[in-house]
């Protein structure tokens, strides 16, 4: 089974290197036991150091794409036009992909033929690399997401390729593009698979994207949520514009 892993990139020098040695090592012990990766990395013209530790990397990486993009999820798209493996992902350039908990991922799949998207729990992780909290995972359910809680674990989560070629390629949102794909492939019919272990390692700081743009995720979702479905009365509504309240009053320093 063949495992693709797109690797969008910009300028992300500070943590990239332990990104891609994780996946060298996630390769290399792939060998041993008969699961194979293909890695993409999608650069958006970083500028030095960033740059030089790619081409250092540029052994086990399958392809090198470097050119001016429109943002993350089109990075992604380029990636997944150019995918081969039987299912797929993205791993930002700060996140980690847990190895033991990759391959119980896997021999599930080895099992299962009817698998769209596979997912499981996540750790988030510091700067250091140090835990800061366990995710475990839950049931993702189509109703819940448009109105009550619209958080999906994307890092670790894989896409069976046969499936998403029949619903296109991810939507043009600066953040919330994942939460957008989750919901289109429930409402084409998906079969999820949920694991109760680690599958990810999520780097929260203050200058990630989660930890610097609340609003706009908050935005993006409400949007996205009206799209498929959230009406005025839902829970999520009035939550949302509670956390927009806050965030305008008590902005992040």
């Amino acid at each position: 089974m063949l495992f693709s892993v797109i690797i969008p990139s910009f300028n992300q020098h500070a943590f990239i290197s332990a990104t891609l040695e994780n996946l060298k090592v996630l390769k290399q012990e792939g060998q041993k036991r008969g699961v194979y990766f293909e890695y993409l990395l999608i650069d958006n013209n970083s500028e030095e150091p960033t740059k030089s530790i790619i081409q250092n990397y540029s052994s086990i990486l399958d392809t090198i794409l470097i050119e001016n993009d429109k943002g993350q999820y089109d990075a992604i798209n380029k990636g997944l036009r150019l995918v081969k493996g039987d299912y797929w992902t993205w791993l930002n350039t700060d996140d980690l992909l847990d190895i033991e908990g990759f391959f119980k991922l896997a021999a599930i799949l080895k099992n299962r033929n009817d698998v769209d998207y596979i997912y499981g729990a996540m750790d988030y992780i510091d700067e250091e690399g140090r835990l800061l909290k366990h995710y475990p995972s839950y049931p993702v359910e189509y109703q819940t997401l448009i109105s009550k809680n619209p958080s999906v674990s994307q890092p670790g989560s894989f896409f069976r390729t046969a499936f998403t070629r029949k619903i296109g390629g991810l939507q043009p949102l600066r953040c919330c593009f994942d939460y957008e794909y989750v919901l289109r492939s429930l409402k084409n019919g998906a079969h999820f698979y949920q694991c109760d272990f680690p599958v990810a390692q999520f780097r929260y700081y203050n200058l990630s994207k989660s930890g610097s743009l609340t609003p706009v995720f908050i935005r993006e979702q409400l949007a996205i949520s009206k799209a498929y479905g959230r009406k005025w009365f839902h829970f999520l509504t009035g939550f949302s514009y509670l956390r927009l309240l806050k965030h305008k009053w008590f902005p992040r320093k």
